[in-house]
């Protein structure tokens, strides 16, 4: 089993890949999301002074000449062979994703590299419910499909996308934050049984700390490791400004370092995926603060954490 993360009390090294996609989503800046993060002073210090090193390995980019639906594929693939590795080794790691559709290169990749028998539990922290497939999507942008992907449900062309066989048990997934989708995402995850915490849920003080906690405990019941992915698009405008799909009425930003401090000792947390920064519209470092603030929320020394 992966070791809790408050069992370290000096300077934690935490491996940190960036996938530099933008082809799946409506606005491709988010692409340059992970190259910012490698290179910003801001977020290094922040981590540092909370006791994380975020040691990079490698920083993926499409392949420029091929389609679309290639271009995407083959970034899964590269990204599913690192988590793999990583996870072999029992490193906990971190990704940064551009748009969300690198989730469908992160997990495969994790369960992929699980003993056998093992499952999977994912935490999935969105403002959309990121299930819809070529058959449904009314856009045709990929990184709306990534869950849909996860649960085995893609058609023809989101599973040559996906790759391999590794598929998530409906039970074995939480959406936390969700507030706009499709009404045929809603009923794939109805259909399915999949457990959706929507944000009209989380208004009260310490509901999302609780939701996070209470989602940890029903997937510990499900699955025997689990895994974090952050859509930057499930916190509120105000707080992170800089992404590709904002919603308004979202997640508060400390609210939501708190409820990530508040579960970073689950047993069997292998690591966490934070996806669409979109570098354009951040104002004053804003968003790359909040990024440091949920990175060192979960690796972070536990004396300097803000714990609900």
């Amino acid at each position: 089993m992966f070791v809790s993360s408050n069992k370290w009390f000096h300077m934690r090294r935490i491996a940190t890949l960036g996938v530099a996609s933008g082809q799946a989503s409506r606005n491709s800046g988010c692409w340059r999301g992970p190259m910012v993060l490698k290179d910003s002073i801001e977020l290094q210090r922040f981590c540092h002074q909370r006791g994380v090193r975020l040691i990079w390995q490698d920083l993926f980019e499409p392949n420029e000449r091929a389609s679309k639906v290639d271009a995407v594929a083959g970034l899964c693939r590269e990204v599913a062979r690192f988590t793999t590795a990583l996870v072999k080794q029992q490193q906990p790691f971190l990704c940064f994703g551009g748009d969300h559709s690198c989730a469908m290169g992160v997990w495969p990749g994790v369960m992929r590299a699980l003993p056998e028998g093992s499952k999977l539990g994912l935490i999935w922290i969105d403002a959309h419910m990121d299930a819809h497939t070529f058959k449904t999507t009314p856009s045709g942008n990929i990184h709306g499909m990534p869950v849909a992907a996860l649960l085995g449900q893609g058609d023809r062309i989101l599973q040559r996308i996906y790759g391999g066989t590794g598929h998530l048990e409906p039970h074995a997934i939480v959406l936390v934050g969700v507030r706009s989708y499709e009404l045929a995402e809603q009923a794939l995850l109805n259909r399915l049984g999949v457990r959706v915490i929507k944000m009209s849920a989380l208004t009260e003080p310490d509901a999302l700390c609780l939701a996070l906690k209470e989602s940890v405990s029903y997937l510990a019941q499900q699955a025997d490791y689990l895994g974090i992915s952050i859509d930057l698009d499930a916190v509120d405008p105000g707080c992170a400004p800089a992404v590709g799909v904002p919603e308004p009425g979202g997640i508060d930003g400390r609210e939501l370092s708190r409820a990530v401090a508040g579960i970073a000792d689950a047993p069997g947390l292998v690591g966490m995926e934070i996806a669409e920064f979109c570098p354009r519209y951040d104002s004053e470092e804003k968003t790359i603060r909040l990024i440091g603030e949920l990175v060192t929320a979960l690796y972070g020394d536990m004396a300097r954490r803000e714990v609900c």
